[in-house]
């Protein structure tokens, strides 16, 4: 059993758009969608298969026999929409914030109507292995507690019966439901004696939003996007068989070539310039981080203090012992270290400094994201005017280059602070969570446009203040050509 709403099919031919078939299927988590995805959606909306009035999720996948990929760029396109349905908006705030509450968006599927459903809902690998969404479940359940995870400090203990719902979402999310078609008609071909090589195969795909952006996020129309984090489990058993391209992050030399400069190497502590694209600290996924670089750079064993977000560029301090480390924290937490970060923005705010306050937390279906909701954490911030920027070059109008100061530190803070229509509604440059160009800005070409440029915190055994000021990218000559 498969969701009753199909793919549209349409044929589509782009020359200018040659495909490199032996590269695999781009990630549709990281990174620009290739050239002729983008053009296979312009020609959707040409052929007007996506009404004027649809808001959500679109999303297509072009698929080619490998055979016909080298000489052409001819493609078959699958084309897959899913609605938005706005969930209701809090009357009893008593801060009277247009928000839905952060519990309204995460649903359940109790276990006895799951399994039975799921159990029904069956699947093909990329190679043809047949297996149901509910032996997916079983496996990705095992040895994990039935409480999985919290909500993004929204106070939303995450359990087996809202990963159920996810999952039966995830069904009808575009690029599972266009990749999971895309298998079955592959198996139909099988069974009709097609040879392999001839066998249709992924060669790109895309996910964008359509409409108006939900009153919590902060989304454009024709915004390329990932899918949701909560598709991943299903659309990664979905590609099994398919060659996938690595995470560029590992193997291009624009990404894998990034190092951070040190800025003072103390006895205690160092600091850095950090650039954008390279994580703070070790994540989970094994890419190259800041302070594994900076310790082999300096011999030291360091641990992080504070982090930037891997997108952010500009100063981190890490310690090198483990005194160091408690009262740096403890400043940090308590307040006593300074920091300040420059924007640049597209538009430019009609006053020239400001507050922005709303509740921040993880969404809990697309937990890259972050989302202004009610149960959320405060965030606050500050922002200064600096100046005007002219580059038409970038943007199609005036930006403002802004000093933001974070009174909170929540994830994301200062780029939902930017775009969200609670806050400047004016995202910042190169952003691909929170601007218009979503994904298509996710290359080592369009790095975010915030900087940490000033750092302040005391010695922890001098006692003297360390003050630290670096200019930003975006605040060089070269870039106010």
């Amino acid at each position: 059993m498969l969701p009753a709403d199909r793919p549209q099919r349409f044929h589509f031919s782009c020359r200018e758009c040659p495909l490199d078939f032996d590269a695999g299927l781009p990630s549709v988590w990281f990174g620009a969608p290739r050239s002729i995805a983008l053009a296979a959606r312009d020609e959707a909306y040409r052929r007007q298969l996506i009404p004027q009035t649809f808001r959500g999720r679109a999303g297509l996948l072009c698929s080619a026999p490998r055979e016909s990929a080298a000489r052409d760029a001819s493609v078959d396109v699958r084309l897959m929409l899913e609605p938005f349905v706005e969930p209701p908006l809090a009357n009893d705030d008593p801060l009277s914030l247009p928000l839905p509450k952060a519990d309204s968006l995460v649903g359940i599927s109790p276990e006895t109507m799951f399994e039975p459903l799921a159990r029904t809902i069956r699947f093909l690998t990329g190679s043809g292995e047949p297996f149901s969404l509910f032996s997916l479940a079983e496996k990705l359940r095992e040895g994990k507690p039935k409480k999985i995870a919290r909500g993004g400090g929204a106070g939303l203990n995450l359990t087996h019966e809202h990963w159920n719902k996810a999952l039966l979402d995830a069904v009808r999310s575009p690029f599972v439901a266009n990749l999971a078609d895309l298998n079955f008609e592959r198996r139909h071909l099988r069974e009709s004696g097609v040879s392999e090589a001839l066998l249709p195969c992924p060669v790109a795909a895309l996910e964008w939003w359509c409409g108006e952006t939900p009153a919590f996020d902060v989304k454009f129309d024709g915004m390329p996007l990932s899918p949701r984090t909560t598709t991943k489990p299903l659309a990664e058993r979905l590609l099994e068989g398919y060659a996938v391209c690595p995470d560029p992050r590992f193997t291009e030399p624009k990404w894998t070539e990034k190092r951070p400069a040190i800025i003072m190497d103390g006895p205690d502590w160092v600091v850095i310039d950090k650039p954008s694209g390279l994580l703070s600290v070790p994540g989970a996924m094994g890419l190259p981080d800041a302070m594994t670089m900076t310790a082999e750079m300096t011999g030291s064993t360091l641990t992080p203090v504070h982090r930037l977000d891997m997108d952010t560029s500009g100063l981190l301090v890490y310690s090198k012992n483990i005194e160091t480390t408690k009262a740096l924290m403890a400043d940090f937490r308590e307040g006593r270290i300074e920091k300040r970060y420059h924007a640049l923005v597209r538009g430019v705010p009609q006053t020239v400094e400001g507050e922005i306050r709303f509740p921040l937390t993880t969404n809990p279906l697309d937990r890259l994201r972050q989302i202004a909701a009610l149960g959320g954490r405060d965030s606050v911030t500050t922002w200064r005017l600096l100046k005007t920027i002219e580059r038409p070059d970038l943007h199609d109008g005036s930006m403002g280059l802004l000093e933001l100061t974070p009174v909170t530190g929540r994830t994301h803070q200062l780029r939902v602070h930017c775009a969200h229509k609670l806050g400047l509604g004016m995202s910042i440059l190169g952003d691909p969570y929170y601007g218009p160009e979503g994904l298509c800005a996710e290359t080592p070409e369009t790095p975010l446009a915030l900087h940490a440029a000033e750092l302040q915190f005391t010695d922890p055994k001098s006692g003297a203040r360390m003050y630290f000021e670096i200019l930003a990218p975006f605040e060089e000559e070269a870039f106010r050509r």
